[in-house]
């Protein structure tokens, strides 16, 4: 199996936690894995050869338009100010949404959520001679050797998209969208790459702002719902999240990715990892004994 891992980071935060995450994947995935980071700022310096660098906003033209029309809109970055000419979050969130709907929130961040959708449009358009691109979030550290059968066993032949779900089967309660610090896109599936097509036309025509919600994993779960309602071909997905048994809100690092990797999303880069109170079961890796028993 032929794998392009692909990651990136938030400019100016390369020393905070891009550099050890990235260089983690450089030292502890198997050689056989392509590493690319798309960087929104000039190449920070790197040890490793190995990372191939790709400049997103030359990359991806059309996230550069997208970002230019939004980035003064308040509303479309995330917060309640309204101006004229800019978008509105829906109003059916007074009946569906939750407590956030009413404040300032990463849920309705398009400008600064669309950058991973592009990465991964990127790839999956430019990657012909691979089986599967992968995104790893560039806050994952890679705490030990990666065999590359793990891999493999994650990323099945006969389904178009791994990842994080976060839905309960048991409940059929709808779920939650997923935690997509780990997706895998397999480029052998024939909707790939309608899907992609797909999902940047959300972001070109605007109509990602007619979602409930806008940031990235929000409008994922949304699109992966509906190629399997309404595709000629059957999706499947790999959901290695709560179809799993996996409990637990930091789900990335309660499933089998935790073995190998810690995703050290929000204010865990601060403490530069997560907490053993993430955790839903007891540690058997050395790397989980030593975290912090809890996030300060």
């Amino acid at each position: 199996m032929k794998i392009k891992v692909i990651t990136s980071y938030k400019p100016g935060c390369w020393e905070q936690y891009g550099k050890k995450g990235i260089e983690s994947m450089a030292e502890q995935f198997p050689k056989e894995i392509d590493i690319v980071v798309y960087a929104e700022e000039p190449k920070p310096k790197c040890k490793y050869d190995r990372i191939k660098w790709i400049d997103l906003n030359t990359a991806e033209p059309e996230l550069f338009k997208f970002k230019n029309k939004h980035k003064n809109d308040p509303v479309a970055n995330g917060e309640l100010e309204e101006i004229e000419g800019g978008v509105r979050r829906p109003a059916e969130l007074q009946v569906k949404g939750g407590n956030d709907k009413n404040k300032g929130s990463f849920l309705w961040a398009a400008v600064r959520f669309a950058n991973k959708v592009f990465c991964v449009v990127n790839a999956v358009r430019n990657s012909q001679d691979y089986d599967y691109v992968v995104w790893i979030d560039g806050d994952t550290f890679s705490f030990r050797p990666i065999p590359m059968d793990f891999f493999e066993k994650l990323l099945p032949q006969d389904t178009m998209l791994t990842y994080l779900g976060r839905e309960n089967p048991k409940l059929n309660d709808g779920g939650k969208y997923p935690e997509c610090g780990f997706v895998g896109y397999n480029l052998k599936h024939p909707e790939i790459q309608n899907f992609v097509n797909d999902w940047e036309k959300l972001y070109v025509t605007d109509e990602v702002f007619k979602l409930l919600e806008w940031h990235d994993s929000y409008v994922f779960w949304y699109l992966t719902k509906k190629y399997r309602k309404e595709s000629p071909y059957e999706i499947k997905v790999n959901d290695i999240g709560y179809w799993k048994g996996v409990k637990g809100h930091h789900v990335f690092v309660n499933s089998e990715l935790g073995e190998y990797m810690d995703h050290m999303k929000g204010k865990r880069k601060k403490t530069g990892s997560s907490a053993r109170s993430d955790l839903r079961s007891e540690p058997t890796v050395d790397y989980w004994k030593k975290v912090p028993s809890a996030l300060s």
